[in-house]
């Protein structure tokens, strides 16, 4: 087909064909929380259906940006103990529950969710728990609706501090 092609010819033809096969894994590694991004480095295939979900995103979708999901966060928590700090945006896997390990050191649990969409938010927040500052999963926020799938508050102690007025 191509027989008078040198090797400059197909050293580019190979570096184009890894490129493409492995840059929408990086996009889906840049883009996603620290703990799935080894997912994306050990089966870069799975980028291509995160950048498939991404293009697809649900024009009328609540918290489309880190910022909108924060400041959600934010809201959801005011007048809380719990201070959202940062949120990180987690691909999963569709029409399939997703479990999660939360809580405080020592008194960690395991959650399921089922969201509607493949993007949710997870929110990383401080609470004050028997005198110690800790941070720990406050909520995960639907992508699409921005619904609160998960939120931390039904588990804290009494003895959580309220915040300072």
């Amino acid at each position: 087909m191509f027989p008078h092609k040198g090797r400059l010819f197909w050293s580019v033809i190979a570096i184009v064909v890894v490129l493409v096969a492995l840059l929408p894994a990086l996009a889906a590694y840049r883009y996603t929380a620290p703990s799935q991004r080894n997912d994306f480095v050990t089966h870069p295939w799975r980028g291509w259906s995160f950048l498939w979900t991404a293009l697809a995103v649900p024009a009328d979708s609540r918290l489309k940006t880190s910022g909108q999901a924060l400041r959600e966060a934010k809201r959801l928590f005011r007048d809380s103990p719990v201070e959202p700090v940062e949120v990180q945006l987690l691909f999963v896997a569709k029409g399939k529950p997703y479990s999660f390990v939360h809580g405080p050191p020592g008194a960690t649990t395991t959650s399921t969710v089922t969201p509607d969409y493949r993007f949710i938010w997870q929110v990383t927040g401080h609470v004050t728990i028997d005198g110690t500052e800790t941070t720990l999963v406050a909520a995960l926020l639907d992508y699409a609706s921005g619904a609160a799938l998960y939120d931390v508050r039904s588990e804290l102690p009494a003895s959580t501090a309220s915040p300072v007025p």
